[in-house]
């Protein structure tokens, strides 16, 4: 489905305002149906050598949600260069933590546009619910690819490195038995990093005995 044969039968000028109103038309009514058959046809749209078709698909699938992402996972593996940086997009923004693993792979993808939105993926979903996920396929890596991955996001964004080599320092949370199923706001993630926040505004916290002297001279207490 390119731009030299879209919804007829000889080429038409890319640029021509007909044929751009067919493909938005075509692909809103796609988005519309939401049946598996016009999540095969989007999917094809992401395929497509039009940029303009792929955009409008990008768009199409963000609107639809994670409910139907599902289609999308295989593409990061066996796309063309284009289709998996399409679909990095889409997965990074959805902050969708299945795509994790095939997310890491891409980061040594042959293309350097897939690596350069595989990363930046990664990082949305560790900025949204998904930094666990994150952390867990981490430690999964061999210890030079982990080393050579969290440089990367360091990179991006620095607080979030900090956050991820934290849960990998936590034996509890990396032996999870069910990553998937655990996102940051779960019951063991968020005991894992009650206070961090707090330290990290203020300092560690003082004890009673330094800093909280509340005597003036001759050990007299001090007026409250």
């Amino acid at each position: 489905m390119s731009d030299d044969g879209f919804g007829q039968s000889k080429p038409f000028d890319a640029l021509n305002t007909r044929g751009l109103m067919a493909k938005r038309e075509y692909v809103l009514g796609l988005e519309q149906r939401a049946d598996s058959e016009a999540l095969s046809l989007l999917v094809e749209c992401l395929c497509d050598e039009s940029w303009y078709l792929r955009e409008l698909a990008e768009g199409a699938f963000m609107r639809l949600g994670t409910a139907h992402v599902e289609v999308l996972l295989p593409l990061l593996d066996e796309g063309l260069w284009y289709t998996r940086t399409s679909v990095a997009r889409i997965v990074g923004r959805l902050g969708e933590r299945r795509a994790v693993p095939a997310l890491l792979r891409l980061c040594t993808d042959p293309n350097e546009t897939v690596v350069e939105h595989a990363q930046q993926a990664l990082v949305d979903i560790g900025r949204g619910n998904g930094a666990f996920r994150l952390a867990h396929a981490l430690h999964g890596l061999p210890p030079d690819a982990r080393r050579a991955r969290l440089a990367e996001l360091a990179r991006r964004d620095r607080p979030l490195e900090t956050r991820l080599q934290r849960m990998m320092d936590n034996d509890e949370l990396m032996s999870a038995a069910d990553p998937e199923a655990m996102a940051d706001d779960h019951p063991l993630v968020r005991t894992s990093e009650e206070g961090v926040e707090w330290e990290v505004l203020t300092g560690p916290a003082s004890s009673p005995e330094a800093g909280h002297d509340r005597t003036g001279p001759g050990g007299a207490p001090r007026p409250r």
